[in-house]
């Protein structure tokens, strides 16, 4: 359902993406008039279609895909609001503060894990239709994430069908043999990490746009506890060395000025 939803998504945004009005060409009467056309369409592909000033006011975003990830079924929830400044509808300077949690437990080893703190990126995206008048955009950034959060790790007995009673497969004593209880709470870590973005994002009514990114996310540094490492991070994901997540966002302009044609 979730893969189902990403592709809907993803196939609704390229449609409104490259639905633009398409430009009527004439045929020339002669070789010399077809050349002096073809170098009039060079220069005017060359020119921008649009003029925008430098500052072009700011945009507020929200992330509707991990909710809806946690809705379907997922182990986490994650969501996060987004500020960004509009410079030459080129450069997009942005802040994003976001909050995941997680409180799941695996059925195949008894290990509960629980986690919830907030998080903070920042970066900049780069328009590559900046150009274009009709506002959808084709986007490229980067992020630097951070997040500083503390974590409980506890195994849960498992029922032996077998024999009866309860274990915890992974957690046996070498030596006197038997279960060994683990139960930590409150432990702290702090992950700092690098993302790499690509997407799209489609003008949908008035000050409205939508749009999908897929982010490639690089763990820079990891500080976990003494006692074990944290399954899941804030903002990053799974722990490990890297990962990928999705963002699904919709986005509010608040333009202070007008771009000249």
């Amino acid at each position: 359902m979730v893969q189902r939803i990403l592709n809907f998504s993803i196939s609704l945004t390229l449609c409104l993406l490259i639905g633009l009005p398409l430009q009527a060409q004439t045929s020339p009467s002669s070789s010399s008039s077809r050349q002096g056309t073809q170098q009039q369409k060079k220069k005017e592909k060359a020119k921008p279609e649009i003029e925008y000033p430098l500052y072009n006011g700011l945009s507020v975003g929200l992330d509707l895909w991990g909710p809806a990830s946690k809705a379907l079924g997922g182990d986490f929830l994650s969501t996060d609001l987004s500020l960004c400044a509009d410079l030459k509808h080129r450069y997009f300077p942005t802040v994003e503060i976001g909050y995941g949690t997680t409180d799941t437990q695996s059925e195949e080893n008894g290990i509960s894990y629980k986690t919830n703190a907030p998080y903070l990126r920042i970066g900049m995206d780069y328009n590559m239709l900046f150009k274009k008048a009709h506002g959808h955009m084709l986007l490229l950034g980067f992020r630097y994430g951070m997040s500083s959060f503390k974590y409980d790790v506890v195994s849960m007995g498992i029922d032996d069908p077998i024999y009866g009673g309860s274990y915890n497969p992974d957690l046996t004593d070498d030596v006197w043999q038997g279960s060994i209880p683990y139960r930590h709470t409150g432990m702290k870590g702090s992950m700092q990490w690098l993302e790499m973005c690509f997407g799209i994002r489609a003008r949908v009514s008035g000050q409205i746009s939508m749009g999908w990114a897929m982010r490639f996310k690089f763990k820079f540094s990891a500080s976990p506890d003494t006692y074990g490492d944290p399954w899941y991070v804030p903002g990053f994901g799974k722990y490990g060395s890297n990962t990928i997540g999705i963002s699904y966002t919709i986005v509010y302009h608040l333009p202070t000025h007008k771009a000249k044609k």
